[in-house]
């Protein structure tokens, strides 16, 4: 490409401001992961590409269409075919859609260029395909499509979102499902929320169905947006009963390293037995396949089961103030009386730990009912991957980055606390809420409060929690003044181990069969 081109395309790439290509969707893939994603669809000189028409109905400048088309002229070469005979390839084969008319500008531009202007016409044109109706006419789907949430954009207009599907990549996700031909090859590039939302569920389903999925590349730092991207590489044929998808959890500058990489698989099978369809594919580890075992069992026996009952039975679930860490309304000095001390969430919280306010809010600032922060409480952060939980006695408000867990009976007194903010910071929680759940949003993850309050609880007897409310009060106490000291740690976990043995025994006790080493 002549370098006026190719500072007209950087310009256009990279001079948009973040926030308009937020609004946008606009953030293209990057060239090696381009080239990976046809790798991985079987897209090579090598294969017989003279009839795979090829789609990409989001194309941007044209990463997609421009990389396909270097393949099929390398294709042409291998094969003695002339430059007439390979722009007449390239013009039948690859076609791109895209609303954004310079965006289509950039991409001809681009495959002009590789043709060396030869005379044929290209198929980019500016169109909406999400407004076009679809047929199987396509060999292999490519995209990278825009993300816009239905909260922020008016999507409604469009049909499937009529039918419940309403983010954008899902809409994109249905063209694909639609437009693939049997035997066709589809390569998205989507934000990782579809891995578990309940919203992509329908769409989930449809492709574990009809498609076997070959690749699942779940990845970190691909894009400036604060999402994580998901690579989904399937062809359009069902799955044999014993399928496995070959996946990969990785930061992108791992990925772009193929010696770094160490993929693993997980059967197609397994995410077909998940309530909504989801990819758990972390259950396909040994501590997953555990986990995966407890997730069934409850589901089977929750609901009056003489074992266990999900944790709303015994607290209720609410947030703190609905203010940001940035409100002017937070004061780092406590200027008088009336203001109370404040946790902004993670920052502020701790496992085992008592809670320290570096912030104070005034008395007017505080919305919700102030016995809400005042009475003895658990607090949960909401905005992290991993639960973690601490007791708070000394009325620290809280904001909406925490949960706020209240006794239902409250003549239960303290200790039943202390019983639930072990099982909380117990390992086994810990796993149970990360493996099914929150290791799916790579970037910004959050617990749900419907997932933290159908946490498991076994239904045990006063004496079998005393000891672990015993051991809950020492490592309280302990890390609340915890000294840097090596005996002091050592001390601590030392008390934490024991205290994982115990609740590992509590939930083997009710005949689930979980390894004492959970």
């Amino acid at each position: 490409m002549r370098k006026l081109e190719k500072e007209q395309l950087n310009w256009y790439e990279s001079n948009l401001p973040l926030r308009e290509r937020k609004k946008r969707g606009h953030f293209s893939t990057p060239p090696a992961l381009v080239q990976a994603i046809l790798d991985a669809c079987g897209y090579s000189p090598e294969a017989n590409l003279a009839q795979v028409r090829v789609l990409d109905p989001a194309c941007g400048s044209g990463n997609f269409l421009v990389a396909a088309a270097q393949r099929l002229v390398m294709f042409s070469r291998h094969n003695g075919l002339s430059q007439q005979e390979q722009a007449a390839l390239i013009s039948r084969n690859l076609w791109g859609l895209d609303p954004d008319p310079i965006a289509c500008f950039l991409a001809e531009m681009q495959l002009r260029n590789l043709l060396q202007n030869a005379e044929t016409d290209l198929h980019i044109h500016q169109a909406d395909a999400l407004a076009l109706p679809w047929k199987p006419c396509v060999d292999l789907f490519l995209a990278n499509p825009p993300y816009l949430a239905a909260k922020n954009n008016d999507l409604s207009g469009y049909q499937s979102a009529r039918h419940g599907q309403s983010d954008s990549y899902l809409l994109f996700l249905n063209v694909a499902l639609q437009a693939v031909r049997s035997n066709g090859w589809i390569g998205l590039v989507l934000p990782d929320p579809i891995l578990a939302r309940n919203n992509a569920a329908a769409a989930r389903l449809h492709l574990l169905e009809k498609f076997t999925i070959h690749h699942l590349w779940h990845l970190s730092g691909v894009f400036a947006a604060e999402v994580g991207a998901v690579v989904i590489v399937a062809q359009k044929n069902p799955p044999q009963s014993h399928h496995c998808i070959s996946w990969q959890r990785e930061r992108w500058q791992a990925m772009s390293k193929p010696q770094l990489c160490r993929p693993k698989t997980v059967s197609q099978a397994l995410f077909l037995r998940q309530p909504c369809a989801e990819f758990r594919y972390l259950l396909s580890s040994e501590r997953g396949a555990m986990i995966e075992q407890l997730r069934t069992r409850l589901e089977d026996t929750l609901n009056g089961s003489p074992h266990f009952a999900p944790l709303q039975e015994f607290l209720s679930i609410t947030r703190g103030e609905e203010l940001g860490k940035e409100s002017p309304y937070l004061m780092h000095n406590m200027p008088s009386t009336t203001f109370y001390p404040v946790l902004r969430g993670g920052i502020d919280i701790h496992p085992y730990s008592a809670p320290q306010a570096n912030c104070w809010i005034p008395r007017e600032a505080i919305k919700k009912p102030l016995e809400r922060y005042l009475s003895p409480k658990l607090l949960i952060v909401k905005s992290t991957g991993r639960l973690q939980a601490t007791l708070d006695f000394r009325g620290h408000i809280a904001l909406q980055t925490l949960y706020l867990l209240h006794l239902h009976q409250q003549d239960e007194g303290e200790d039943s606390l202390y019983f639930f903010l072990a099982l909380l910071n117990s390992r086994l929680l810990q796993d149970y809420v990360y493996i099914l759940h929150t290791a799916y949003k790579w970037v910004q993850p959050q617990i749900e409060q419907h997932v933290l309050a159908k946490l498991p609880i076994p239904l045990v007897s006063y004496d079998e929690r005393q000891t672990i409310i015993e051991r809950a009060k020492l490592l309280m106490d302990a890390c609340s003044k915890l000294d840097p000291s090596t005996e002091s740690k050592q001390y601590v976990d030392n008390l934490y181990e024991e205290q994982e043995r115990a609740i590992s025994i509590l939930y083997s006790s009710v005949n689930l069969h979980i390894s004492r080493d959970m």
